[in-house]
């Protein structure tokens, strides 16, 4: 399969890094273009425009942290900061709008009453994205992650 755009939502989650620094290998393999989107998710009382500012400026900070994840890896993304009532259909429609072959997404190791959970954001991407999905796991507590460190 041939990537031309890979998008990878950022939450501020470590798993993130690792996301990205996959994205920045299979981008460099294939001259693809990155997008690492955060969406800043707005409650219903509230109006989608409103200006929040301490969450835009927690936005801003995972943006740049997401810039320097993606220069440590040796490659480069484009940003983008979204609004709206859930991540899921934000990412999910803006992957269509931007032509996104691939979304890469970054999930945590969550056990809930010992069974391994994703979240609402990764099982509506897996549900819905017209393109690909590949999930980055992290490491299993006790398992080994890439840098070879137990978690």
């Amino acid at each position: 399969m041939k990537y031309t755009s890979i998008l990878v939502p950022v939450s501020g989650l470590a798993v993130n890094d690792e996301a990205i620094r996959l994205a920045c290998e299979l981008a460099r393999k294939e001259k693809a273009k990155i997008l690492a989107v955060h969406v800043i998710e707005v409650e219903r009382g509230a109006a989608l425009d409103a200006e929040q500012s301490a969450p835009i400026q927690r936005a801003e900070k995972i943006l740049e942290h997401a810039q320097l994840a993606a220069k440590s890896a040796g490659g480069s993304i484009e940003t983008d900061l979204l609004q709206s009532r859930a991540a899921g259909p934000a990412l999910v429609d803006e992957a269509i709008e931007r032509n996104i072959d691939l979304v890469i997404v970054g999930v945590p190791y969550r056990e809930r009453l010992g069974n391994f959970q994703l979240g609402a954001t990764a099982t509506f991407l897996l549900k819905n994205a017209a393109g690909w999905v590949y999930l980055c796991r992290e490491a299993a507590p006790g398992e080994k992650n890439s840098a070879g460190k137990k978690n």
